[in-house]
């Protein structure tokens, strides 16, 4: 377990790379309304009946959040829309944008350094970070998981920056102890 302690700012780097680079990847689908009768033609992939989905990089669904959250704000403080939608609005926002969080906490450990706050946050971050992209790549048509690789690759990512966090969390207990 050493090795871990070593090269801890390495591996954090290479964590952060994949993870941002994960993002280039498809993670969701934008669902075109096709008829049956159609076919699809490529990059759009036949979900269902009459649906054929695009899929939507992470870097697309940020893209597509920033407006709509200025939207939202916009119609909200003009009274277009009631608080609860507005916070309807920021509540989704805000569960789209977390897996951006374990990144951040990442980058503050490559940053500032580990402490046992930042490592503990790091593990909690990373935990959410997996069932989140488990969620949404389960949620996102399974039957075609090889096309939304982005996310399953963030979720594979997310288990090995889990590991190797809690690792190393264990780890700096028993140094501490000893």
């Amino acid at each position: 377990m050493s090795w871990i302690f070593e090269h801890r700012r390495a591996w954090c780097v290479t964590v952060l790379v994949l993870g941002s680079a994960t993002f280039i990847g498809p993670w969701l689908y934008d669902m075109l309304w096709v008829p049956a009768e159609y076919t699809c033609s490529p990059p759009t992939v036949r979900l269902d009946g009459n649906f054929c989905g695009l899929p939507m990089s992470g870097l697309g669904v940020f893209r597509w959040l920033i407006p709509e959250f200025a939207y939202a704000g916009k119609a909200f403080l003009s009274g277009e829309m009631t608080f609860v939608d507005w916070a309807k609005d920021c509540v989704l926002g805000l569960f789209l944008s977390l897996p951006l969080l374990p990144l951040l906490s990442t980058l503050l450990l490559i940053l500032f350094g580990d402490r046992r706050r930042r490592q503990v946050f790091g593990v909690v971050v990373w935990s959410l970070a997996a069932v989140l992209g488990l969620l949404i790549g389960l949620s996102s048509y399974p039957r075609l998981f090889w096309v939304l690789w982005g996310v399953w690759l963030y979720t594979v990512l997310a288990v090995a920056a889990l590991v190797l966090e809690a690792l190393a969390l264990k780890g700096q207990g028993v140094t501490a102890r000893t």
